[in-house]
């Protein structure tokens, strides 16, 4: 009796899990600019202006392909001002005597709200800052993308495993495969003849961001996992 009860429990968890998931990933385009922008402040008390445009507008491309976002790329720049000024008239940033923007301290309301809006968006970055972890390590003409692909679903159910993701999108194999679609497309990385990923400066610049963007804790993670 028990054990059917225990089963039972574990279904209407799993069950609840991707019910969640579904849920949230139908709301999550509502949040996805200011969360992009409170990630940005997931491992830096303070950024500059100008450093918060660059790195939130090169995730942006990547974000809006997964969640079908409304702003073109042109006028993501305006749009990420107008949110700037909104987190701030809410008191989530603020803009220090030198022009950048912090955050409160750690300890405070403003700083727990602005947490809690990072999460809508920092596993999506997990989950690209991962792939490109794994193609790095693995060299420039070395793997194929399928070959990538199932490496990025194998290490990402391993996260999900060790971590407790309760994400089933997280190491969703069609996922990775439309963000390397998308690098391919936008000339980050490339296929040689004999069908092997090929990259340069780019992709190192872009993982460089992704090390900005995410916290010591949360790289530390994905690199230990990409590494056993």
């Amino acid at each position: 009796m028990l054990a059917r009860q225990s089963r039972a429990a574990v279904f209407f968890l799993d069950e609840a899990a991707v019910l969640a998931a579904y849920y949230r990933n139908n709301i999550t385009h509502l949040f996805a600019l200011p969360s992009l922008i409170a990630c940005a402040f997931a491992g830096n008390a303070a950024m500059s202006h100008a450093d918060i445009l660059r790195l939130t507008g090169r995730i942006y491309p990547y974000i809006a392909s997964e969640l079908f976002l409304i702003w073109p790329e042109e006028a993501v720049p305006a749009a990420l001002e107008a949110m700037l000024a909104t987190l701030a008239g809410q008191g989530l940033l603020e803009r220090n005597a030198a022009g950048d923007w912090c955050r409160s301290a750690p300890t405070s309301p403003q700083a727990m709200q602005l947490s809690l809006l990072q999460q809508s968006t920092i596993q999506t970055i997990e989950r690209y800052y991962l792939a490109i972890s794994l193609l790095l390590q693995a060299g420039s003409g070395q793997i194929s993308q399928s070959q990538l692909e199932e490496r990025c679903h194998l290490m990402a159910q391993r996260m999900s495993l060790l971590y407790g993701f309760n994400s089933p999108e997280f190491f969703d194999r069609a996922l990775f495969e439309n963000f390397l679609d998308l690098l391919r497309k936008r000339k980050v990385i490339r296929a040689s003849g004999a069908g092997k990923l090929e990259f340069d400066e780019v992709l190192i610049e872009v993982a460089a961001d992704a090390q900005v963007v995410l916290n010591e804790e949360l790289r530390h993670s994905i690199l230990q996992v990409t590494h056993s």
